[in-house]
């Protein structure tokens, strides 16, 4: 079964229905149960964070609690939590020198759980020839 790691910018874009077609598939798999999509705990912290500032996605207003995103993306959703532990702290110690804090982070948990690609619109992950997913 395919696995991937997913960015914020992934996961905000799922929550407004503005995927575009690949990276649509991939969550529709992930909801049938084909696939699994993992995000780190870092990227879900971030998207409910957004939820809570009533953050635009796409010209769309996030609205409802972070509770209530996170039980939708994790709890009932097509998201698998990846969180941060001494595996993805040794990757971030070798990329973090290439990236944000945010996108380390993402590429650390892609290599640690070694997922097969990363659901991004980030051109600097791709552009660091990690295997990325989006249109």
């Amino acid at each position: 079964m395919a696995t991937y790691t997913a960015d914020a910018v992934s996961l905000l874009a799922y929550l407004v229905d503005a995927l575009p077609t690949e990276a649509d598939r991939i969550f529709a798999e992930a909801e049938a149960g084909e696939t699994v999509i993992q995000a780190p705990s870092t990227a879900l912290a971030e998207v409910l964070y957004s939820v809570s500032r009533d953050k635009d996605v796409r010209g769309v207003t996030l609205t409802g609690t972070p509770e209530a995103v996170r039980q939708s993306l994790v709890g009932n959703g097509p998201i698998s939590v990846a969180p941060v532990d001494d595996a993805e702290l040794i990757e971030y110690a070798q990329v973090v020198d290439e990236f944000s804090i945010h996108d380390a982070l993402i590429v650390a948990s892609h290599r640690a759980q070694e997922t097969d690609a990363i659901v991004t619109t980030d051109g600097v992950i791709d552009d660091a020839e990690y295997e990325a997913v989006w249109e």
